[in-house]
This record gives structure tokens, C-alpha cells and sequence, in this order.
């Protein structure tokens, strides 16, 4: 989601309190749309293991992160599914409270 000042309709990510295009307060969520990855990059964890404060061991994985430019003019940065490559058509969807990049349109 990103949002949409009532007044003008300039789209905003993140919510900002103030509409830069006519400096108003009214905000509106908006589905972010479809987009294109511009930058791809791979975060590598430090450690491929590490140890939780309970005693349990956790796997860390790679997280592949890039940078969306949807449709309307917002650029998102998101976790990228495999297979995805810069120039790449996508969808953004929500899973876990975080923005995940999808192939399609």
C-alpha cells in the first residue's frame, strides 16, 4: 500500500505527514500496483547459523532485496522471489507485514 494525498493525488512511500506537491495533511491508502525491479541486490548473512537468546540454532538464507518502481511513480523497496531480475515485470503483495516482489503485472 502507499498513500494518496486526498487533495492533489500525489502517491506517497512511506506515509509522510505533509503532501510535498500541496502541503496537505489527508492521506488515503492506495494499492501500490504493478511495477518494474530496477536494482537487484542478494543480502548475505554474516553467519550461515546463529543462536537464538532461548538456545535454538536458526538457519539464516540469503535475502534477495530490490528496488520497484511501480506505475505510479513510487519507488518501493522490496524482497524479490526467485527468478526475478532487474527489468523485470512485478506485482507487490504483503506476506508477514512485509513488501514481497512477484513476477507478473
Amino acid at each position: 500500500m502507499v498513500s494518496e494525498c486526498t487533495a492533489c493525488g500525489y502517491l506517497a512511500y512511506p506515509p509522510r505527514l505533509l503532501c510535498p506537491g500541496c502541503g496537505g495533511s489527508s492521506w488515503r491508502p492506495r494499492p501500490a500496483g504493478a511495477g518494474v525491479a530496477t536494482e537487484v541486490t542478494v543480502r548475505r548473512p554474516v553467519f550461515e547459523r546463529r543462536q537464538l537468546p532461548s538456545g535454538e540454532w536458526v538457519e539464516e538464507e540469503p535475502t534477495r532485496l530490490g528496488a520497484v518502481s511501480t506505475e505510479g511513480g513510487v519507488r518501493i523497496i522490496a524482497r524479490l522471489e526467485a527468478g526475478i531480475e532487474a527489468g523485470g515485470r512485478v506485482a507487490l503483495v504483503r506476506r508477514d507485514g512485509v513488501a514481497v516482489a512477484v513476477e507478473g503485472s
